[in-house]
């Protein structure tokens, strides 16, 4: 179907396109098919012709009626131009022979004559004492010839060699089939090759077909500029989640901290409040100052912060080192949030899947630009790692190690890849010291500013 804004659906475009290729293959296969048939068909022809010809060269009954007739002188009376008595007899001996032969072959005629081309046998009995019509010159060589050439009985394809008596050349024998004949066996072979063409042609069709509906259901039959942008609306509404989840990690926690100075006070313990408040206020201050000084990136400090919060209501100790040059600004707002938001988020639901008695899970953040200007994110935890085996699976769209069934999970990943492919970039999946996985983005300087 067409869209509203005139674009053929994905699905339709390849089900149009693979079904042409499969059409166009189809019609390759079955030339290619044709020629060969042709081929084949001519060269069993020459073979079955050529074998024929050297066989009865050599047969003593077709030898000696040959040679008999021929050492009697000429075949044919010069006045009357009828076949002389030992001719006569030749051809009483051989044409009945000749006759039971191409019945039991599928050979068209078998011309036996004496080297002056007097025709001892035809295929029409009339024909015989006639001259044979063709050539004879490599024959009377003593070599076999093989030939297409037009007879009495219409275009042929047929053998000639020379028969042979005490040494000396006595006659000759040409068999040929008849080109009509070769083009039946060629159109029989044809009709089923064309057959087993059009049978693969049409199952491959179906099989499209198949797969168009999927696609079709799939894609909700939208084209690809709609599925660009659903894409990109996606990515945007799961960057908006990922703030979304920061802010309301950091409310939690300043929930938590005002319920409990709010009862401190009640109980009468107001020193212990004020402790809390400004115990609360230096560790966040030291981590904002940690993260706002090192970068004039506000949304990077802003999203790590958020995560810091989240972290640690999960119970996930959090580590930031950064030495990002002045000039990380340029930036685009929503690739770092995908990248760097998608990345912790993954770290901390590994650090706090995989905890270990005693053992605090952590997760650290280093980001840096080095002196050609690229710029690095990297993400490591304490989680269970990533099989060698599954580091290029985890970034297909919808893979998720997570059996909760929950069908947001296996997006991120993907998200990210695909964000640092249109910056050029380049990620990387390892081990972390701790056994964790290790993330590693490279950014080149182009990024800086890239449109979406």
């Amino acid at each position: 179907m067409r869209r509203p804004n005139g674009s053929a659906s994905v699905a339709r475009t390849y089900l149009a396109l693979h079904t042409a290729v499969l059409v166009v293959a189809g019609v390759i296969v079955f030339v290619l098919l044709m020629v060969d048939a042709r081929q084949t068909a001519r060269h069993e022809a020459e073979v079955a012709t050529t074998v024929l010809v050297g066989s009865l060269a050599r047969d003593p009954f077709v030898v000696d009626a040959v040679a008999n007739a021929h050492a009697d002188g000429p075949a044919t009376d010069a006045v009357s131009g009828e076949l002389s008595a030992s001719a006569a007899a030749a051809s009483a001996d051989l044409q009945p022979f000749v006759e039971d032969l191409l019945i039991a072959t599928d050979i068209d005629y078998v011309t036996i004559m004496n080297t002056d081309r007097t025709r001892y046998t035809h295929a029409e009995r009339n024909r015989i004492g006639g001259e044979f019509v063709g050539t004879i010159a490599p024959a009377l060589e003593g070599e076999t010839l093989t030939e297409v050439y037009e007879g009495t009985l219409g275009a042929s394809l047929r053998a000639t060699t020379a028969i042979e008596a005490d040494g000396e050349i006595v006659g000759l024998i040409s068999a040929g089939v008849l080109l009509r004949d070769v083009s039946a066996t060629e159109l029989s072979r044809l009709l089923i090759v064309g057959g087993v063409t059009i049978a693969f042609v049409i199952a491959g069709v179906a099989g499209m077909f198949v797969l168009f509906r999927r696609l079709d259901r799939a894609t909700d039959s939208r084209g690809a500029d709609e599925l660009r942008v659903a894409f990109d609306a996606q990515r945007e509404l799961t960057d908006v989640r990922t703030i979304a989840d920061a802010l309301r990690a950091q409310v939690h926690e300043f929930d938590n901290r005002v319920h409990t100075m709010a009862s401190l006070i009640e109980i009468g313990r107001g020193e212990e409040a004020i402790e809390l408040a400004t115990g609360w206020r230096g560790d966040g201050q030291r981590l904002t100052d940690r993260i706002v000084n090192a970068t004039d990136q506000p949304v990077i400090a802003a999203l790590m912060l958020g995560k810091s919060a989240q972290a640690h209501e999960l119970g996930v100790e959090m580590h930031f080192e950064t030495h990002l040059d002045p000039g990380t600004q340029g930036l685009d707002a929503t690739d770092v949030v995908t990248i760097l938001g998608n990345l912790i988020d993954n770290a901390i639901d590994a650090a706090t899947v995989n905890r270990h008695d005693g053992v605090q899970p952590w997760v650290e953040a280093y980001l840096a630009t080095d002196e050609a200007g690229e710029l690095t994110f990297q993400v490591s935890d304490s989680g269970a790692g990533v099989l060698p085996d599954a580091r290029e699976a985890i970034f297909r769209r919808g893979y998720s190690s997570k059996a909760d069934g929950d069908r947001q999970h296996g997006y991120g990943l993907a998200l990210v890849e695909r964000t640092v492919a249109r910056l050029g970039g380049t990620i990387e999946v390892g081990t972390a010291a701790g056994g964790g996985a290790e993330f590693t983005v490279i950014l080149p300087r182009s990024a800086r500013g890239a449109g979406r």
